[in-house]
């Protein structure tokens, strides 16, 4: 089942959403938000698998707001204009919904989630003989930097691009965190959240709070461990 949290200034259009989605068994709205603090909170909290972001929720700052989500959700913007719709597709846009939008609409939004509903936790490659390379090429600048996969601290998604965090600086990747996942070794690398992969023996310590478990990095970075995560990290825990 696919969760979902809604995002809009407008009451009337959050009922709408809620009211269609409402008929669907394999959707579930879990929340709803009217300003841009609420949403990132409620993001974090609930980690939804869909967001519906009316794209003037903050004004000027909503396309910040994705920057500050550590849960990356699947976006769907719903606006009055066309004049986002760019922007909208550089920041993770799944679909773009124009006001005032109908059912039909709707409905084909829907059913792109569902084609792109998330096949499950990656386990480990176990496969005899399989072998990870030593060093990753990242961009910098017009250059690509090689850089050893022991110095990364973790990979952070950035909409279809990746965030290298190493400990000499942070580097921008064009592959996007699942074909990271699959090229990095899964004895030292930890998928711990659907925006982060982790170097396990980069982790400084980790705590819990309100029932979350939280793992701190060498650089001080915060991770939340996702929900559907857990089970990924067990084995460090003595």
């Amino acid at each position: 089942m696919n969760t979902i949290l809604i995002a809009d200034k407008e009451q009337a259009y959050r009922h709408q959403i809620r009211q269609h989605i409402g008929g669907r068994g394999e959707f579930r709205v879990i929340g709803e938000s009217e300003n841009c603090y609420e949403t990132i909170r409620m993001i974090d909290a609930l980690e939804p698998d869909v967001l519906f972001l009316d794209v003037q929720l903050g004004g000027e700052k909503t396309f910040e707001l994705i920057g500050q989500m550590a849960h990356l959700p699947q976006i769907i913007y719903t606006a009055g204009s066309d004049s986002f719709a760019r922007e909208a597709f550089d920041h993770q846009a799944l679909d773009y919904l124009l006001k005032p939008y109908g059912t039909a609409r709707l409905e084909t939004a829907l059913q792109k989630i569902a084609d792109r509903q998330a096949s499950g936790v990656r386990l480990p490659d176990t496969s005899v003989g399989t072998t990870y390379r030593q060093s990753l090429f990242v961009e910098q600048g017009k250059r690509l930097k090689r850089i050893s996969v022991d110095a990364v601290l973790y990979f952070k998604a950035a909409g279809d691009y990746t965030t290298v965090s190493a400990v000499n600086g942070e580097f921008l990747s064009s592959s996007g965190i699942g074909s990271i996942e699959k090229k990095v070794d899964p004895a030292r690398f930890t998928r711990v959240h659907r925006s982060f992969i982790i170097n396990a023996e980069r982790i400084d310590f980790c705590y819990r709070d309100i029932g979350r478990l939280y793992l701190v990095m060498e650089n001080g970075q915060e991770i939340a461990v996702g929900k559907n995560y857990h089970q990924n990290i067990k084995h460090l825990i003595l």
